[in-house]
C-alpha cells in the first residue's frame, strides 16, 4: 500500500518537475524572415543539448539597443542570455558595470574548450574580446577567412592581354592602361572602366602601394607612437599618384558618387565593362556568375615589403552575453561553446545533413532539391544571417561546396591574409570616451576625406600651399587633441 502511494505521489509530482527553461533575447531583423520560435536550427539545438528557451526576438536594431540600455540588474524580466547581441565595447562595459551582464572570463577555461582552442590559435584572439580591465563580457564570432576590402582584377582580361597580376604600383598602372586602351571586353567600344571604387574609403586601401595603412580614424602606430596617415611623408606622393590615375581615366570617374547603383550590374548577359574593383566581393555589384572571372590582387610591393590593412579581422566580439539573472552560467556557456564546433557551424549555415544538404562521393556537398526550392530556407532553417551569432565560419567545409565559385573566392581571399595587419591594436572605448572623440572625428575625418576627393578630382591643386593649408586646417579642427586622445588610449590599453 505504501509503495503504491509513493508511486502515485511521484506520478502526480512529475508534471511539476520540468527542465529549466531559459530566456534568450537578441536581434534578428525583419528582412531575414526568421522567427526564433519556429526556426529549425534553434529547435535542433534544443534537441541536441536538452536546453530549452523562450525567445524575445527584436526585429528592429534601434529597439534592441534601447531595450539593452533600459535593462537593470535584478529585474525579473531580464533575459538569461543575449544572443545575436550586437554589442559594442561601450555597451559591454556599461552593462558589466551596472551588473546587467556578468564577466565570463572566470568560466571560459572550464566550460568553453572549443572557443578557447580557437582563441589560442589566433594571435589576436583573446585581445579582441578582452576589455582593458581584463573582463570578458561577450563571446565572439570567429571567421577563419575574413573578406578584406581589396582590389579584384578581371583575370580574363589579364589573360586576353597577356598580362600578369601586378606586383608594384607601376605594374598596376600598366595593367589599368591596357584595360582602358586595348578593348579587353571585345565590343569595339571604349567603354571599359579599369578600376571601380566608392569614395576615399576605398582609395585608402591603395595606400599600401606607398607603405601606408591606417584605421578608420586615419591612424597607425609606429614604435609605440600613434601617427596620423595624412601627415606621413608618403601621403602626398600617394595623392599625386591617385590624381594621375583619375586624370588618365584609370579609375572610375563616378567613384566619388555617394551611391554605387551605377555599378550594380544585374544582367549577366550584358557586356562587362569593369576591369577591377576595390571591394570585399565583386558580387556586391556584379552578377554572381562573374565572380570566378576576378582574382584578388595580392598586396603590392613597396621597398621590398608587402603590407595590408586588416579591415575586419578574424574575431568579432559582442555576439553573446550572460546576464546576472542566469542561475546556471556554466550550462549556458557549455551551450554556447557548441557553436564553436564544425557540427553546429554547419548546422547553422546550411542545415542538417541528408535533410538540407548531402555530401557526394567526391567529398563535395550540395543543397537538396527541397532546400533549393525553399525560398525562405535561410530564415526557416539557418541562423547565420541578420544579426551576428556566436560561433565560427568553417572555411574548410564551405570550400567543399559543389559550386566552384565559392572555393574560388575563398582561395583568393586567402592571398591577403598573410599580409593583413591591424594599423592600430585592439582597444575599447567607454560611452564617455566615445562622446569625447566623436566631434573631433566628425570634423577631422570628414575634412580629410573631402580634401582627398578635391585633390584626386583636380578641383584643388596639389601644391606646397594647399598641403600647408591642409595641415593648418587640421590644427584648427583640433588634431593635437585628437592625437593626444588616441595616444592616451594606446598607452593605457595597448602598449606592452
Amino acid at each position: 500500500m505504501l509503495k503504491r502511494f509513493i508511486c502515485l505521489f511521484l506520478a502526480l509530482m512529475l508534471p511539476c518537475i520540468a527542465l529549466a527553461e531559459y530566456t534568450m533575447a537578441g536581434y534578428d531583423p525583419e528582412n531575414t524572415y526568421r522567427d526564433w520560435n519556429s526556426n529549425a536550427f534553434l529547435q535542433r539545438m534544443e534537441e541536441k543539448t536538452g536546453v530549452d528557451f523562450s525567445y524575445q526576438q527584436y526585429k528592429d536594431l534601434a529597439s534592441w539597443t534601447s531595450a539593452k540600455a533600459a535593462m537593470k540588474a535584478g529585474d525579473a524580466n531580464l533575459p538569461d542570455i543575449f544572443f545575436k547581441a550586437e554589442m559594442t565595447h561601450a555597451e559591454t562595459i556599461d552593462l558589466l558595470d551596472r551588473g546587467v551582464i556578468i564577466d565570463l572570463k572566470p568560466y571560459l577555461a572550464e566550460n568553453c574548450p572549443n572557443l578557447c582552442a580557437l582563441l589560442d590559435a589566433d594571435p589576436e584572439g583573446w585581445d579582441a574580446i578582452t576589455l582593458p580591465d581584463g573582463r570578458i563580457g561577450t563571446l565572439p564570432y570567429i571567421s577563419e577567412q575574413p573578406l578584406e576590402n581589396a582590389v579584384w582584377l578581371n583575370q580574363e582580361w589579364l589573360d586576353y592581354l597577356h598580362l600578369s597580376m601586378p606586383t608594384t604600383a607601376d605594374e598596376l598602372v600598366t595593367v589599368l592602361r591596357a584595360f582602358r586602351e586595348k578593348d579587353p571586353n571585345k565590343n569595339a567600344r571604349a567603354d571599359e572602366i579599369p578600376l571601380a571604387f566608392i569614395g576615399p574609403f576605398d582609395l585608402k586601401f591603395l595606400g599600401h602601394a606607398f607603405g601606408l595603412i591606417a584605421n578608420d580614424y586615419n591612424l597607425f602606430v609606429e614604435n609605440d607612437e600613434v601617427q596620423f596617415m595624412p601627415l606621413h611623408e608618403n601621403f602626398r606622393p600617394f595623392i599625386e599618384w591617385l590624381h594621375a590615375l583619375y586624370t588618365e581615366g584609370l579609375i572610375d570617374h563616378e567613384g566619388f558618387n555617394t551611391s554605387d547603383s551605377m555599378r550594380n550590374v544585374t544582367d549577366a548577359d550584358k557586356a562587362n565593362i569593369y576591369g577591377g574593383a576595390i571591394t570585399t566581393m565583386v558580387s556586391n555589384f556584379l552578377p554572381t556568375s562573374w565572380m570566378s572571372s576576378y582574382n584578388l590582387m595580392p598586396p603590392l610591393v613597396y621597398e621590398g615589403k608587402q603590407i595590408y590593412r586588416s579591415f575586419v579581422g578574424h574575431v568579432q566580439a559582442g555576439t553573446f552575453a550572460v546576464t546576472s539573472k542566469c542561475e546556471n552560467v556554466e550550462e549556458m556557456l557549455r551551450w554556447a561553446d557548441c557553436f564553436y564546433t564544425s557540427e553546429v557551424s554547419i548546422l547553422g549555415t546550411v542545415g542538417q545533413e541528408n535533410v538540407d544538404y548531402v555530401i557526394d562521393g567526391d567529398g563535395t556537398w550540395r543543397l537538396t532539391q527541397a532546400t533549393e526550392n525553399n525560398t525562405s530556407f535561410t530564415g526557416d532553417v539557418t541562423i547565420y544571417s541578420g544579426g551576428t551569432a556566436p560561433g565560427f565560419g568553417d572555411n574548410e567545409f564551405q570550400r567543399r561546396f559543389t559550386d566552384s565559385s565559392v572555393r574560388h573566392v575563398s582561395d583568393q581571399a586567402a592571398l591577403i591574409d598573410p599580409y593583413a595587419v591591424r594599423a592600430f591594436p585592439h582597444y575599447a572605448l567607454t560611452y564617455a570616451q566615445e562622446a569625447e572623440i566623436a566631434p573631433l572625428q566628425a570634423r577631422i575625418g570628414r575634412y580629410v576625406d573631402t580634401q582627398i576627393a578635391l585633390w584626386v578630382l583636380g578641383e584643388q591643386e596639389i601644391s606646397d600651399e594647399t598641403f600647408a593649408a591642409f595641415e593648418n586646417t587640421l590644427s584648427e579642427y583640433g588634431l593635437s587633441d585628437f592625437m593626444t586622445f588616441w595616444q592616451n588610449i594606446y598607452d593605457a590599453q595597448c602598449r606592452e
